[in-house]
């Protein structure tokens, strides 16, 4: 096991297994290289076993489910060549899949802000319950780094909540209070703070006796089928409002509708490859890193005040 101990893992009930994210040290939750590596590490042991009926992903900090990928990294990861970046992309979409393909019910229980690696984790689950919470939050903002989701949320966004819907959200870098998750299906319950984890065993329970989440998880897997109408009045309108939104000196936005519209008639394994490539021509280009360097002088600013 990873020693940075950032995920705990308890049984909530005999059958029912917790994994908390709650990195030492950090105020946040970010997804850094060490931390997906022990998540690895705690789903080998989970799938091995034949007596659980579900897993719960949750966080240890109050008002901070996780803040994304970890951007101190990524400047690391700046001067990588196209396919190790497109390795690594690929390397985190078959993390996060294995979500969905668990031999038992998987259900994020998410309190306070949740965006980025955040969010494209939590979507590859069966479930999402979201809390009250005025912090509890959930967006897509890699756009606003000159880059697009790249652990397969352009490719599970769709598939999730429909194309018009993951567009909006993607392509726009801004985030979803809990009641606007619900209703455009990237979250299937609000509840109180206090009854997120029993909220979460009770949808455990239901799904086993029911099994609809094998008949989602199935639908999932399908690539949409959008007709050419349909198709031609997203991509004119989306693209009339990113253009409007960017005034052109932004790529990403436009890269990952792009990306989108193709995609989402293809099978996940091509899709998420595509996705993969994308991402590693924005990264480290230009743009990417003036715009990582301004969210780090405004995060300094932010800690200075």
């Amino acid at each position: 096991m990873a020693d940075t101990q950032a995920i705990r893992c308890t049984m909530l009930e005999p059958d029912i297994a917790l994994l908390t994210f709650d990195v030492p040290d950090k105020v946040a939750n970010t997804l850094s290289s060490t931390v997906l590596k022990e998540l690895s590490d705690h789903l080998d042991l989970l799938q091995g076993r034949e007596d659980l009926a579900g897993l719960i992903l949750a966080s240890g900090k109050p008002g901070m489910f996780i803040a994304g990928a970890d951007l101190r990294e990524f400047v690391a990861f700046l001067e990588l060549p196209a396919d190790e970046t497109s390795k690594l992309s690929s390397e985190g979409q078959a993390l996060f899949r294995r979500l969905s393909q668990c031999p038992f019910v998987t259900v994020a229980a998410i309190d306070g802000i949740c965006v980025g690696g955040g969010s494209e984790m939590v979507s590859w689950c069966d479930r999402r319950l979201m809390t009250t919470d005025s912090k509890t939050q959930f967006g897509f903002p890699e756009v606003k780094l000159g880059l697009i989701p790249g652990w397969g949320g352009t490719v599970r966004g769709p598939r999730l909540v429909g194309l018009s819907n993951a567009l909006e959200l993607i392509t726009s870098g801004d985030s979803i209070d809990p009641e606007t998750a619900v209703v455009t299906g990237w979250c299937d319950d609000v509840v109180p703070v206090e009854k997120l984890l029993p909220a979460a065993v009770s949808m455990i329970r239901d799904d086993q006796q029911t099994g609809r989440y094998l008949s989602d998880r199935e639908r999932w897997e399908q690539p949409l089928q959008p007709n050419e109408t349909e198709l031609g009045f997203l991509g004119v309108t989306a693209s009339a409002w990113i253009r409007q939104q960017t005034k052109g000196h932004y790529p990403a936005p436009m890269v990952a509708l792009e990306l989108m519209a193709e995609t989402a008639m293809l099978d996940i394994e091509s899709a998420c490859q595509q996705e993969s490539v994308q991402l590693a021509n924005l990264f480290g280009s230009p743009i990417n890193a003036a715009l990582l360097n301004v969210f780090f002088l405004q995060d300094r600013v932010k800690k200075d005040t």
